[in-house]
């Protein structure tokens, strides 16, 4: 990884012989990301900046209202953790023979206390059994629609992605996926199919995902506004 400061900015350079043009992402904890083409000058790079730079300082005041930091869960009975878009409350109770350390019972999350200490690891387990399912079933119904069928589909801790599309043809999929609502798990698998075809955020990939999302603009502005809320 190569890092570069350009005046107050720094950026993650990341070069792509696939690129044809200089982009910059903020990613949602105010990563700056430059992709740009292999042997691009370094001048070249700093004039793009320079002239996206109130660009960049508005994303980067949204990212600071939009995304307020998160109390750290201490897995206490109480605690609200969130499915599918719905908040349910955790409780603490004894092991039961043959039950699992933790479920989802009667509208509300059952943890074993024993398990307590490894509380996250058990939400992040339980996350990732249960949007699998969820990923196959939404990707089969939008593969015809997009023309486009991942090689493979995998969920994983991606950071602050809320998907990825390799260039292989995977998929990604963050286990934070599965706390959302069903409309924005929606809209994150076609974001990622769309990228099976258009790797970059052009025009094209929007205009894609236009056909198949017709409020998709709503849905990742929603998803900017509320992501960091669905965290553990």
């Amino acid at each position: 990884m190569t890092t570069i400061t350009f005046g107050d900015l720094s950026f993650e350079l990341r070069h792509s012989a696939k690129r044809r043009t200089i982009g910059i992402t903020v990613e949602r904890d105010g990563q700056l990301i430059l992709a740009s083409p292999p042997e691009v000058p370094m001048e070249t790079l700093e004039k793009v900046v320079s002239d996206k730079r109130l660009w960049i300082y508005s994303k980067l005041l949204k990212k600071e209202s939009f995304n307020p930091p998160t109390a750290v869960k201490e897995y206490v009975s109480g605690e609200g953790f969130f499915y599918l878009g719905r908040n349910y409350r955790l409780k603490l109770v004894d092991g039961v023979k043959g039950q699992p350390p933790l479920r989802l019972y009667q509208s509300r999350f059952e943890l074993q206390r024993k398990a307590q200490a490894q509380g996250r690891d058990e939400f992040i387990g339980w996350y990732c059994d249960r949007l699998r399912p969820i990923l196959d079933t939404q990707i089969a119904t939008l593969v015809n629609r997009i023309g486009a069928s991942p090689r493979s589909v995998q969920v994983r801790e991606l950071g602050y992605r809320w998907g990825s599309c390799g260039h292989k043809g995977d998929l990604y999929f963050h286990w934070r996926v599965a706390m959302l609502p069903r409309t924005m798990i929606e809209y994150v698998v076609v974001h990622e199919l769309v990228h099976l075809i258009e790797p970059h955020h052009t025009q094209a990939f929007w205009d894609r995902v236009e056909r198949i999302l017709s409020d998709w603009c709503d849905r990742k502005q929603w998803l900017a506004e509320n992501g960091a809320s669905y965290d553990l």
